[in-house]
């Protein structure tokens, strides 16, 4: 059983994620920024750990994950300012690079489809910060060494857990709709396959089981 940090723990896929996790026997600490979230995290089985990783610098960033076997990068500013965008989605996820390289833990980060250098998304738009950050964090991840898988569902819905289907080959796929509970099932199937590493998971609903299509990735 793993130790395992999720970072954005009051996230909806957070919350159903930790609760997986929890069931599955591993431990399970969630990251929080406001501490009346303690009660929602704590009820899925996880321990709340209150920290503001806007504000931590890389040393505060080292010693937050320092005893952890698994990361999980689930936080986000949540968009509309840009700066505070950059704040989250680019620095603070940078740290967290920089300190998974150095700890050794593995690196699971929830990115999302279309995260690419040439994502497309015009300056002028509210969304360019997001995408911004999340290519070059994503890109980061990649060339880090770290042992990492990076999670890229489509458009997130509430609809119930299901299957899922993967752009393999790169490409073949065009963005759909999934349920966070299926994104959040994903999460904690990569972590029961600490083998499958050093890849990108595109992915919309689909028909198949995600253990299937991850023991066919792996």
């Amino acid at each position: 059983m793993a130790r395992i940090l999720v970072l954005g723990a009051h996230g909806r896929i957070a919350l159903l994620a930790q609760r997986i996790l929890a069931q599955q026997q591993h431990t399970v600490h969630g990251a929080i920024r406001n501490p009346e979230h303690r009660a929602d995290v704590a009820d899925t089985g996880a321990e709340p750990v209150v920290t503001d990783l806007e504000r931590l610098d890389q040393a505060g960033v080292d010693e937050l994950l320092t005893g952890y076997d698994v990361v999980v990068w689930s936080a986000g500013a949540g968009g509309g300012d840009p700066a505070r965008t950059r704040a989250v989605d680019h620095d603070a996820a940078m740290r967290v690079v920089d300190a998974v390289a150095r700890s050794g833990a593995r690196l699971v980060m929830v990115s999302y489809f279309g995260s690419s250098r040439d994502h497309g998304v015009p300056a002028d738009h509210p969304f360019h910060a997001y995408a911004e950050a999340k290519s070059l964090v994503d890109e980061a991840i990649r060339d880090s060494g770290t042992d990492w898988v990076i999670l890229a569902p489509s458009t997130l819905t509430d609809a119930d857990e299901g299957g899922i289907e993967v752009d393999e080959p790169a490409g073949s796929l065009s963005s759909g709709e999934i349920p966070r509970a299926t994104v959040a099932r994903l999460i904690a199937e990569v972590v029961a396959r600490p083998t499958l590493r050093g890849v990108t998971i595109r992915c919309n609903a689909g028909a198949t089981p995600v253990g299937e299509v991850l023991d066919a990735l792996a």
